[in-house]
């Protein structure tokens, strides 16, 4: 057996393994993340892995027993993040065997270098795609218990029942382990209906209590810092008052965008009311338009474009919640 020929045939192989694999990282951030530094980073690793290798080609896929290997893993793709991490691993794997199989010839090479880069900007890929469970959401219910005329169960149930998709839990005079029992009573019954909860403000009670996300304002952690600490399994959203806030929010990689105040409002009349031509700035993201939103007025968000909205007192001051948020979505309301 060449020994020489062998190195190189391994060599070879994982080139363009890895390369496969940036080139999977380097098309989600360029049309799928549209983000062109981070898809230009991945390329230029991609160009120097070649360069570095210039002159390996040992190609002999007839006679490779390894062709026609494969495993179950390799057939399942459920989303991006499991197209992007399996492209990283891939790419992560065969770098590291080039590397091993470099120092065989005593060759100078940079592969570890790329190797390293290509571990941040594969996080960086994973971290702009964002939570693996978002979604737009049509109805957020922003449930304060105090606010609810009926018992803030009943309510609850009867605002899912009618067709709400999603609640974020707001209270501001609990304390932590009072909230976190609380949310816990709330996931236990939006459990039964498969509906999205999320934590207003409270890093630290999602995590403790599970829950599908967080919804942060402009004076909480920020979205980076919430990601570190999340990472891609919990849902991430921001609230934005304008075009230069839902540009930030976006960029830092925010899972929906809370958009407001629309109109006034009776939980937060002192936050100014935004123009409704706002909203053409996230209706390319998911975004829950907020702020003083009735069953009277949510047809002028929709005719914006809007795709979902977040109610509060409207919902919980009604002693019939199901009427209300069945006038919200009534379908001569949805914009096409």
């Amino acid at each position: 057996m060449n020994t020489m020929s062998s190195v190189h045939r391994t060599l070879d192989a994982n080139i363009n393994r890895a390369a496969e694999g940036m080139r999977v990282l380097e098309d989600i951030a360029r049309f799928v993340l549209e983000n062109k530094k981070l898809c230009g980073a991945i390329k230029n690793c991609r160009h120097t892995l070649r360069e570095q290798s210039q002159g390996i080609a040992s190609r002999n896929t007839s006679s490779d027993v390894g062709t026609t290997i494969s495993t179950q893993q390799e057939t399942n793709r459920n989303s991006l993040h499991d197209v992007a991490t399996a492209a990283g691993n891939r790419c992560g794997e065969a770098l590291r065997v080039i590397e091993e199989f470099l120092k065989l010839q005593n060759t100078a090479n940079t592969v570890e270098e790329i190797r390293y880069e290509m571990y941040d900007l594969m996080a960086a890929v994973l971290s702009e795609l964002g939570a693996r469970l978002k979604q737009q959401w049509k109805l957020c219910f922003v449930l304060t218990k105090d606010d609810c005329v009926l018992a803030w169960q009943d309510t609850l149930r009867q605002t899912i029942v009618s067709g709400c998709d999603c609640v974020q839990v707001r209270e501001k005079n609990l304390t932590t382990n009072e909230l976190i029992t609380h949310v816990l009573k709330v996931k236990e019954i939006t459990d039964k209906y498969d509906v999205q909860v999320i934590v207003n403000d409270r890093v630290d009670v999602l995590l403790a209590t599970n829950v599908s996300g967080v919804h942060l304002g402009k004076n909480d952690m920020s979205v980076r810092d919430a990601r570190t600490l999340c990472g891609s399994e919990y849902i991430i959203g921001a609230t934005a008052h304008t075009p230069e806030n839902i540009e930030s929010s976006i960029m830092s990689g925010a899972d929906y965008i809370g958009v407001g105040a629309m109109f006034k409002s009776s939980t937060k009349p002192e936050v100014k009311v935004a123009p409704l031509s706002l909203l053409k700035n996230v209706l390319a993201h998911n975004h829950l338009a907020i702020g003083g939103i009735t069953s009277t007025n949510v047809q002028e968000l929709y005719n914006e474009g809007c795709k979902g909205v977040a109610v509060s007192y409207a919902i919980a001051n009604s002693p019939t919640p199901e009427k209300v948020v069945t006038k919200i979505l009534q379908r001569e309301h949805q914009s096409a």
